[in-house]
C-alpha cells in the first residue's frame, strides 16, 4: 500500500494506512481508504447488493488485505479480528478497524468501546446498520434525527423536522463533491425536478466533512440545481442518526415524516425520481 493512492470506491486518498485495505480482483489490485468501502466492492463483487462504482463482471476475488490499526502490518481479512462501534472515527465513517491479534481488539475496544467480530461477522452484518437499504427507518428514531440541527451554506439552522412541518414531502439527498454516483444523481434530479418542483421540498445535505460551501457550491453550479433546495454541511451527529454509511444515499420522506423510500447504493435515471415523487405525493 502506498499513501497517497485513491480509493478504488469512494476516490479520496489513502491518508492513514491503518485504516486502509486491498482487494485483488481477477489480477487487478484494489484499494482503499477505509475497510468499509472495501466491504461495498466485497458485496457487490458477491453480488449481495447492487453493483458500486468500479465493480465489473467478476470471476475471482483473489486475496484480500486489511492492515492493523496498531501498526502489525497487512493480515489476511478472513483471519483478522474487527472493532465496531468504538469511539474512533474511520476515514468514511464506516466505523470498523481491523487488528492482526485478538488480544489487541479486545485491548482497544476496552478503552475506545465497541464489538470484538470476525471476518464471518464483519460481511454478515455490515449493512444491517443502514437495514440493508431496503427497509424503513421506524417512525420514533427518524423523527429524533429530523430534530438534529444542521447548517446551511449562507449559516442558518434548520432541521428536516422544520422543513417538513411546511407541509410539503422531502427528498433527502446526501451527497460528496467527489462522488461520480453523486454527480449522476444530483444531475438527474436537476433535470427532472420542474415537473415536480411544487409539490416536494429537495433537501441536500454533504456527507464529507472536506467539502467547504465553496466545494459544495461549485459542485451545485456544475449540475445545474435550482436555487430553492435548501442545501447543508455535513453533520457527523445526523449521519450516525439516520445510519448513513454511503455518500449517495437518498430518502423519501411523507409530509408526516414517514420515511417511505431508501436508497444506499446506486444511480436514479429522471423517470426513478418522478416514480419516487409519486410514491410521497399519493
Amino acid at each position: 500500500m502506498v499513501l497517497g493512492e485513491k480509493c478504488s470506491y469512494c476516490g479520496l486518498e489513502v491518508r492513514r494506512l491503518e485504516f486502509a485495505a486491498e482487494m485483488v480482483v481477477d489480477g487487478r489490485r484494489l484499494v482503499y481508504n477505509d475497510v468499509g468501502c472495501m466491504l461495498l466492492h466485497y458485496l457487490s463483487f458477491k453480488g449481495v447488493i447492487k453493483p458500486v462504482q468500479g465493480v465489473w463482471p467478476v470471476s475471482k476475488i483473489d486475496k484480500i488485505m486489511v492492515y492493523s490499526f496498531d501498526g502489525a502490518g497487512a493480515v489476511e481479512a478472513s483471519s483478522a479480528w474487527y472493532v465496531k462501534g468504538s469511539d474512533i472515527i474511520t476515514p468514511m465513517r464506516h466505523g470498523l478497524i481491523a487488528f492482526k491479534s485478538f488480544t489487541s481488539a479486545v485491548e482497544f475496544a476496552r478503552k475506545h468501546g465497541g464489538d470484538v467480530v470476525g471476518w464471518d461477522a464483519v460481511v454478515e452484518n455490515f449493512l444491517e446498520a443502514p437495514n440493508n437499504g431496503h427497509e424503513a427507518h421506524g417512525k420514533e428514531s427518524a423523527a429524533d434525527a429530523f430534530k438534529i440541527k444542521l447548517k446551511t451554506l449562507d449559516g442558518r439552522d434548520i432541521t428536516v423536522s422544520e422543513v417538513l412541518s411546511r407541509g410539503k414531502p422531502v427528498l433527502l439527498v446526501f451527497f460528496a463533491t467527489w462522488c461520480p454516483t453523486c454527480s449522476k444523481n444530483v444531475t438527474s434530479l436537476s433535470n427532472a425536478y420542474k415537473r415536480f418542483q411544487h409539490k416536494i421540498t429537495v433537501f441536500l445535505t454533504s456527507f464529507d466533512p472536506g467539502d467547504t460551501a465553496a466545494k459544495i457550491q461549485r459542485f451545485l453550479d456544475q449540475h445545474n440545481a435550482s436555487g430553492d433546495w435548501i442545501v447543508t454541511h455535513p453533520n457527523l451527529e445526523f449521519l450516525v442518526a439516520l445510519r448513513v454509511i454511503t455518500q449517495e444515499t437518498i430518502f423519501g420522506i411523507s409530509s408526516s415524516g414517514e420515511i417511505l423510500y431508501e436508497k444506499r447504493f446506486g444511480t436514479l435515471t429522471e423517470d426513478d425520481w418522478l416514480r419516487i415523487v409519486e410514491l410521497l405525493t399519493s
